[in-house]
């Protein structure tokens, strides 16, 4: 099941120290708070006001909406109400590090040949 995100802009929610979004599912709507640690992993400190930390978490919203979609259909309950984005979400989103590939004298050094047409498409 998918979830479906309403175009509201975030919530500055003080009580918890995170920003809420909401998802709906075919039967329920879900809460999903983007906690502090997330807030710190995209840039945001403590000092920052509430209306910084909205538009930080904004633009980087769509990373958030993955995070929540990867955590919801990993979930064993069924019945979830509310989901917690931390940093270890946004984590799991980041593209592992090439390895750097250390060309060999022999394969710098050989030319390409050109492929030619065949006859028929010539």
């Amino acid at each position: 099941m998918s979830l479906q995100f309403l175009g509201e802009t975030g919530v500055y929610v003080p009580q918890k120290d995170a920003i809420r979004i909401t998802a709906l599912t075919v039967g329920a709507h879900i809460g999903c708070f983007a906690t502090r640690s997330a807030l710190s992993a995209i840039g945001c400190t403590r000092d920052d006001p509430p209306r910084t930390l909205v538009d930080r978490f904004e633009e980087n919203r769509l990373t958030f909406e993955i995070a929540a979609m990867i955590k919801y259909r990993r979930s064993t309950n069924p019945k979830v109400s509310t989901l917690l984005i931390s940093d270890e979400d946004l984590k799991t989103l980041e593209p592992a590090p090439r390895e750097e590939t250390a060309m060999t004298p022999a394969s710098a050094a050989a030319p390409r040949k050109a492929r030619r047409r065949p006859a028929h498409l010539r």
